[in-house]
């Protein structure tokens, strides 16, 4: 029991709406055992950067003020923010020694966005230093562990929102996916998380990695607080939202090839037994070529790397740039190195992955793809055996191997946490719709839920002193 709550109730945004509404529970109630559980959390997994107590039961106190009737839609909720987002008043520093000391001076508009809906900040989360990497391992605030097993990685580069709602911490979450940053932690650690399509929600006020890529998103605990999530953050109105009807006789595209060579076998198995489930609901299933798009993820750097390296001008100081983690610094250099030329040549490259997922999707409504090669290894561990596929080194075939496919197109993407390997560590699968089609990913998310009867799990609380 923390904050007055029992352990297990109310553990979802919907549910703490329903009792926000009916008077059952108080803002200050969850945002006091949001806060209690970062704590007990905090130094095994290490989730957050930063954590606003007071802050966040002042605006909670203000919440149970105010008469019920003329409250936001979603006032009083527990929520996390990734490192990068502009918070008025507070650091954005991306977990980067380089920026310390820098605080924001307006909000972020999605950040606007979440204060009119009426969530409440409880602190901003972990990530991979300037989003430049999927692991979560490189940060100057230290290393995120998985809430499943602490000496595992969590995934990123929203790790620390990916670990904080697995956790149980909060229920949802914002994060960020530029390369798989949203999908990847939500596999690894057992989250729903969605990439909608580029441009479908601002990036204004977010710490840049990748701009014609960066895509802000949701992670969440179930689909239905994805959803609620995901309007907030593209200010849609709340009250109207319906249950996702059961999509009936789609077409699912299984692509081979590049999305099945070199993954794990575990993983593999969840991707068929998702396969499974779709046909016994009655979409059908259909073989698609996944050749041709093996050298996605070097073509991804190059883009990214560039317009990386263009968009930090500050770290070209050679002070900031020793403050720096190494790893970082290599992807800025990268950039650096690339030519007028070579720069033309990646947006040309660009656009035959963007023709090849189009040409995938014509005739079929999503494609179904593992979200990444292999579930969360130890932190330390170099080398991952995928079974039959054999062995990859971790630093070359990373957890965002097949996730940043999908960002090069901007398509939009949402991982399901669909299975756990044979050491209990969560599996997630990836739907990909066309563009501006986030809806569909809803509804066939909602329908796999409601057909498998999933509900979250929860790591037990750490005890503490």
């Amino acid at each position: 029991m923390m904050g007055g709550l029992h352990d297990g109730e109310l553990e979802t945004a919907a549910e703490m709406l329903l009792a926000l509404r009916s008077g059952d529970v108080t803002s200050v109630e969850l945002v006091e055992r949001a806060l209690l559980r970062a704590e007990a959390w905090q130094t095994s997994i290490n989730a957050f950067s930063q954590l606003w107590a007071d802050l966040a039961l002042e605006e909670a106190r203000r919440i149970d003020a105010n008469p019920r009737r003329d409250r936001p839609p979603l006032a009083g909720i527990p929520l996390a923010v990734k490192d990068l987002f502009d918070v008025v008043g507070q650091e954005t520093t991306g977990c980067c020694a380089a920026y310390r000391g820098t605080v924001a001076e307006r909000d972020a508009p999605v950040i606007e966005r979440v204060r009119r809906a009426g969530p409440v900040m409880v602190g901003k989360t972990n990530q991979h230093e300037l989003a430049a990497g999927g692991t979560n391992l490189v940060s100057a605030c230290g290393r995120t562990g998985n809430p499943w097993d602490p000496d595992r990685m969590t995934g990123g580069s929203s790790g620390g929102s990916g670990a904080a709602v697995a956790a149980g911490i909060v229920p949802w979450a914002l994060g960020s996916d530029t390369g798989g940053s949203i999908r990847i932690p939500s596999s690894m650690c057992g989250t729903f998380g969605l990439k909608p399509t580029i441009g479908r929600i601002p990036t204004a006020g977010l710490m840049p990695l990748a701009p014609s890529m960066d895509c802000p998103g949701p992670m969440a605990s179930t689909v239905k607080d994805l959803d609620l999530l995901y309007r907030v953050l593209t200010g849609e109105p709340i009250e109207s939202r319906t249950e996702p009807e059961a999509p009936e006789g789609l077409h699912i595209g299984l692509p081979d090839g590049f999305f099945t060579e070199g993954v794990h076998d575990q993983v593999l198995a969840a991707v068929r037994a998702m396969e499974d489930t779709l046909r016994e609901g009655g979409s059908a299933v259909e073989p698609v070529d996944g050749s041709g798009i093996q050298e996605v993820r070097p073509l991804w750097m190059r883009v990214c790397s560039a317009e990386f390296a263009d968009a930090h001008p500050l770290l070209k100081d050679p002070g900031r740039r020793r403050l720096v983690a190494p790893s970082v610094i290599e992807w800025i250099e990268m950039g650096e190195r690339q030519s007028d030329e070579d720069r033309a040549e990646a947006r040309r490259e660009r656009m035959r992955v963007e023709s090849w997922f189009g040409d995938r999707l014509r005739g079929v409504d999503v494609l179904l793809i593992p979200t990444t090669p292999y579930p969360a290894p130890r932190a330390d561990q170099e080398t991952v055996d995928l079974g039959s596929a054999g062995t990859v080194d971790v630093r070359f075939v990373g957890p965002g191997w097949l996730t940043c496919s999908v960002n090069l197109p901007g398509l939009p993407a949402m991982n399901l946490p669909a299975a756990r390997s044979t050491d209990g560590m969560p599996i997630g699968v990836t739907f990909v719709a066309k563009a501006g089609d986030e809806q569909m990913l809803f509804r066939l998310a909602a329908t796999w839920e409601a057909v498998t009867g999933y509900r979250p799990e929860r790591p037990p609380v750490p005890a503490t002193g």
